[in-house]
This record gives structure tokens, C-alpha cells and sequence, in this order.
């Protein structure tokens, strides 16, 4: 398992307030998939959810090699670590909803597609870098 870092409390603090991560993940062929997801900080981790079909899932599986930037304005933070991938976590996704769009719209957030086979990623972070976040 490869050695993790230790998030900084300016960089918790920064991960805490609302934003969204763009999360890029290598595609078969060598280029890199990015996508937007919601996420938040977990025992100096970033964790998240994905659809259990989606490209993300099939391209972690093959490599788990992660990165995920989250910015604002002028600061922003890059993080380049491990995925693993860990089964559908309904209090992850709850807690989500709960941070994006407000607690009154959980049951209907998790009323779609409830079939749809998912899976929470658990990002081990290696390396932090980034601008104006301490």
C-alpha cells in the first residue's frame, strides 16, 4: 500500500467549505478521464461515490492511480493518490446529499435510480499540493 500523506487542518478546512472536485482517472489507451463529483473529507481521506458501470470504476479497477482538484478562485488544491474502490456505502451517500444540496432533498436524491449498481471510492492520498491553502 503506498505511503499516504496527512492533510493539514488549513487544507481540511478549505476541503470542508462547499466544492466540487474534478477527479481524473487514466483510461485504457492512456488519456485521462475527468470528471466532477461531490465529495467530502473523511479521516484525512476524500471520499466519494461513483456509478458502478461507469468509465471511473472501470478505469480504478484497471488502475487505481487517482487525482482529484478542488478549487476556488485563485486557491485550489491538487491531490494525487490510490483509489479503493469499497461497496455502495449508504450513509456516504446520504451525507453527500446532505452536503450539496440540503437535507430536505435526501430521500428524493435517493429515491433515483435505486437499481443502479454504485460504489464508494476512498482516495489514500500521496501527495498535496496547491496555492494560497496552508
Amino acid at each position: 500500500m503506498p505511503a499516504t500523506a496527512t492533510l493539514t487542518a488549513g487544507q481540511i478546512a478549505f476541503l470542508d467549505d462547499l466544492h466540487y472536485a474534478i477527479v481524473g482517472t487514466l483510461n485504457a489507451n492512456g488519456t485521462i478521464q475527468q470528471t466532477v463529483v461531490w465529495y467530502l473529507v473523511e479521516d484525512h481521506h476524500l471520499r466519494f461515490g461513483i456509478g458502478g458501470n461507469s468509465t471511473k470504476a472501470r478505469n480504478l479497477q484497471r488502475n487505481p492511480t487517482i487525482t482529484v482538484t478542488v478549487a476556488a478562485g485563485v486557491r485550489y488544491l491538487s491531490i494525487r493518490g490510490t483509489a479503493v474502490l469499497e461497496p455502495p456505502d449508504l450513509d456516504l451517500r446520504r451525507r453527500l446529499v446532505i452536503r450539496y444540496r440540503g437535507p430536505e432533498h435526501v430521500e428524493e436524491w435517493l429515491a433515483r435510480r435505486p437499481d443502479a449498481p454504485r460504489l464508494s471510492v476512498r482516495v489514500l492520498i500521496e501527495q498535496v499540493y496547491g496555492q494560497q491553502v496552508a
